[in-house]
């Protein structure tokens, strides 16, 4: 059996070291086929970091707080440097190909969190995911030698901690993706948003309990019914006061709303400004839509 390949690429930036800019420590691509790699996140001297690995090809194992996970084609992880974890290879198995990024966790770690407490320490993410092309390219950069200053590793730090949020974002917003039960519920409220007046209304139409539905549909769409009636409900507001001149009592009405100042309310505490203001204020006026995703 042949040795462990690696190309792994370093970054100390002096230009951005001890400032307040994202610190990218290092990219790389294993194949591994040697039981002597093995890491132990509560004895290795690098940290703190945070690492985010991919399975490219192969198989191999972590451990995370005394739980035993197969890292398949496909899968991944995100740990803490130090925790408790130890991931590792075995050689029974064939070659695993690994992709990771490890960067300090100044500035990042509450953003870092998010992303873990959203995606699972340990999760599947396909490889013509938007994460995963760019790690792809990132590492095609620091094998060229392209990453020459902090200023750049500190974007790509950044960049690629939002592309984890968009990738579970754009993921909640794929209908096909969603329960059966889920997608009628969307369809139904968007087909009669002027006319529902309650949660218990939406949950029976999808014969759930509407404890258990308001919690299906918050983590399969990132809203809970009534935001996503209201998001609704908002985004036609906004078609309504750019392409009419009814009053805010029609329009009030209908969305489906009892009383224009209500409905005024709610755009406030959506949209940040009046109905009346936004219709009226010119650096808007270009607006014909306004998608609240």
């Amino acid at each position: 059996m042949t040795n462990n390949k690696q190309e792994v690429y370093g970054f100390r930036f002096l230009d951005t070291l001890n400032q307040s800019f994202y610190q990218l420590f290092a990219v790389g691509n294993q194949i591994i086929s040697k039981e002597s790699y093995h890491w132990n996140g509560l004895t290795r001297k690098d940290g703190p970091l945070f690492l985010f690995q991919y399975t490219l090809a192969g198989c191999g194992y972590i451990e995370v707080d005394k739980t035993l996970h197969k890292l398949g084609e496909g899968t991944g992880f995100m740990v803490e440097i130090p925790s408790n974890h130890r991931y590792f290879f075995l050689e029974s198995n064939t070659d695993w190909e690994v992709l990771f990024i490890m960067f300090r966790p100044t500035n990042i770690e509450e953003e870092w969190r998010h992303a873990v407490s959203s995606l699972g320490q340990v999760f599947s993410m396909p490889e013509d995911s938007s994460p995963i092309r760019l790690l792809k390219s990132v590492f095609a950069s620091a094998a060229k030698n392209h990453i020459t200053d902090g200023f750049r590793a500190s974007a790509i730090v950044y960049e690629f901690v939002m592309e984890l949020f968009r990738y579970h974002v754009s993921a909640k917003k794929e209908k096909h993706s969603w329960p059966d039960s889920i997608a009628e519920a969307a369809s139904y409220i968007e087909a009669t948003y002027q006319s529902l007046q309650s949660l218990e209304e939406i949950a029976a139409k999808v014969n759930l309990s509407k404890y258990y539905f308001t919690r299906l549909y918050k983590k399969t769409t990132g809203y809970t019914p009534i935001e996503y009636l209201t998001k609704v409900r908002m985004e036609e507001a906004i078609r309504l006061l750019r392409d009419s001149d009814m009053t805010m009592e029609a329009i009030a009405q209908e969305l489906g709303y009892s009383t224009g100042s209500y409905f005024i309310k709610v755009f406030h505490q959506w949209i940040g400004i009046s109905p009346g203001e936004f219709r009226l204020a010119t650096e808007h006026a270009y607006l014909h839509q306004l998608k609240l995703d």
